[in-house]
C-alpha cells in the first residue's frame, strides 16, 4: 500500500472502497455495534478476545507516524481515522469546504450529538482549511465552540468552514453547523504557522512500536 504524505490536498470526498477503506468502515461498524450492544459476560468475553486478535495481527504491520495510512487518506472522509464521525467534504476552494456528517450512537451525548464531538468535526474541516492551498504547517492555537441547539443522531448534518483573514503567521477560520435550517453550533479558530525549528516531532518517539 502506498503511503501517503501529510500535505492534505482538500479536495472533495470520494467514495473510494479499498481494503483500507473498508477496515475503518469495519473499526466504525465494531465502534457502533458495541455502544448498541449489552451483552452477557460470556459475549463480551469473546467479543474481546477476537478485538485482542485483530490488534494483534495488526502489530505485524506496525511503522512509524509518518509511514502510517491512518489520518493521511485526505480522499477517504474522516482522512481514514475511526476517532470522530466521517466527514465527507462536498465543495472546496482556497478559502472555504463545506461537507456533511451523520452521527451514531458511538458519538452520542445522551440522545443527541455529544458536545466532545462538536470540536472535533470543527477541528477536522478548520484545520485541514487553515492548511490547504500551499499554506505552511499551521497549529491550532485556539478553537472556541458556541453550542446552539442540539444535534440530533442519525440525521445529515451540513458542516461549513471560512478562512476569514491570514496576518503574518495568524489565519482566523469560522466554522458552523446545521441541520436543515437550524444552526447546531458555530466555531472561531486562530491556526499559527510554526516557525522551522517548531516543524520536528514534539513526542520524541523514533522507533516503531514506542508507547
Amino acid at each position: 500500500m502506498n503511503t501517503p504524505g501529510w500535505d492534505d490536498p482538500l479536495v472533495p470526498s470520494t467514495p473510494i472502497d479499498d481494503e483500507f477503506a473498508q477496515l475503518i468502515e469495519a473499526l466504525r461498524d465494531v465502534q457502533e455495534a458495541i455502544t448498541r450492544s449489552n451483552p452477557t459476560a460470556s459475549g463480551a468475553a469473546a467479543a474481546a478476545e477476537s478485538l485482542r486478535t485483530v490488534a494483534a495481527g495488526m502489530r505485524d504491520f506496525e511503522v512509524g507516524e509518518d509511514e502510517q495510512v491512518s489520518g493521511k487518506r485526505w480522499d477517504l472522509p474522516g482522512s481514514g481515522r475511526a476517532l470522530g464521525p466521517p466527514l465527507y467534504l462536498d465543495t472546496v476552494t482556497e478559502n472555504t469546504a463545506a461537507g456533511r456528517v451523520t452521527v451514531g450512537r458511538f458519538h452520542s451525548g445522551r440522545y443527541a450529538l455529544n458536545g466532545g464531538i462538536t470540536p472535533l468535526v470543527f477541528d477536522e474541516i478548520m484545520a485541514r482549511l487553515a492548511n490547504s492551498s500551499g499554506r505552511p504547517w499551521a497549529r491550532t492555537a485556539y478553537l472556541n465552540v458556541n453550542f446552539r441547539a442540539p444535534a440530533p443522531l442519525h440525521a445529515e448534518l451540513s458542516v461549513t468552514a471560512e478562512l476569514v483573514s491570514q496576518e503574518g503567521r495568524k489565519r482566523l477560520v469560522r466554522g458552523a453547523i446545521h441541520h436543515g435550517d437550524v444552526l447546531v453550533a458555530d466555531a472561531e479558530g486562530l491556526w499559527v504557522e510554526l516557525k522551522p525549528e517548531q516543524t520536528h516531532n514534539v513526542s520524541n518517539i523514533t522507533e516503531v512500536g514506542g508507547r
